[in-house]
């Protein structure tokens, strides 16, 4: 039986990268095409050279792992923001509603910004988001679900994982060297893990869930305090933690203070702790 072939732009970033992994090294039936501007890849923001790309290959399925992650940069150069986070999602859904194959791109919990305490289910649509990433991440949205397709939206929040600077690094490196922290109290959501994220989009690949929208997270919320605690926890260290308000640290993007994915359509997913215990194991 001949392989689908899937076609990843953004594969080599985080997600990008662990995704291409994970399929090459657990899931035969796929065979994938790596895409990464960095890596001698398309410019994802020329509408010909993503149509090129996809055709070209003869893909099965398209999967965006690309993104303009910058939030503070993209209050300063929303130009590339929207290129990267609202166009060039638009052009892949397209190319794919043209051949009549499915499309997988990611989004995130700052499409959200009311502070909801409840959390967001997937089907919340009072969108509000508070800086230039988040907004260009929603109308990116906006365009894949406006174009006809089996189109799969995967929001999900405090990505982490191999192969790129992160929260849990930073707090790591900072308690290693200072004698006291500062972590805010006052900014809650969920982090994921980027195993969960990708096999959240592999039963897209392989079927096994309808197109839609779904919210891939932890199962609980902690504020960025709680999570830096069990972060210094699970590796043994003691440096003491102060507790800060976000308002303490000056930032050019305005963040939520409350922002949680809800999950109701997909398994349970793990808690932050376990998802944690993974990363430390691994990396």
């Amino acid at each position: 039986m001949s392989k689908k072939k899937v076609l990843v732009f953004g594969s080599s970033g985080m997600l990008g990268s662990y995704f291409c992994n994970l399929l090459e090294e657990k899931y035969d039936e796929f065979e994938v095409i790596r895409n990464d501007k960095a890596d001698g890849g398309v410019d994802i923001t020329q509408e010909s050279q993503v149509r090129d790309a996809i055709y070209d290959n003869k893909v099965d399925f398209v999967v965006n792992c690309a993104a303009y992650t910058d939030v503070n940069g993209a209050e300063e150069n929303p130009e590339i923001a929207f290129k990267v986070n609202a166009d060039a999602p638009k052009y892949m859904a397209q190319a794919c509603h043209h051949l009549d194959i499915p499309f997988i791109h990611v989004s995130t919990d700052y499409v959200f910004g009311d502070n909801r305490e409840k959390g967001y289910p997937e089907d919340y649509d009072e969108f509000n988001p508070l800086n230039a990433y988040g907004v260009s991440k929603l109308e990116g949205e906006e365009n894949v679900l406006g174009i006809k397709g089996d189109n799969y939206i995967f929001r999900t929040s405090w990505l982490f994982g191999p192969g790129a600077t992160n929260f849990i690094d930073k707090i790591s490196k900072y308690a290693k060297e200072l004698p006291e922290l500062k972590v805010v109290t006052d900014e809650v959501g969920c982090p994921t893990y980027v195993r969960d994220l990708s096999e959240g989009m592999i039963l897209a690949l392989k079927g096994e869930i309808d197109p839609g929208i779904y919210h891939v997270s932890s199962r609980d919320s902690l504020s960025r305090y709680e999570f830096a605690k069990e972060i210094l926890r699970l590796q043994g260290i003691d440096t003491p933690i102060k507790e800060a308000k976000l308002e303490d640290f000056e930032r050019k993007a305005q963040v939520p203070h409350i922002s949680i994915l809800l999950n109701t359509k997909l398994d349970e997913a793990r808690s932050s702790t376990e998802m944690l215990e993974e990363y430390f194991k691994v990396s």
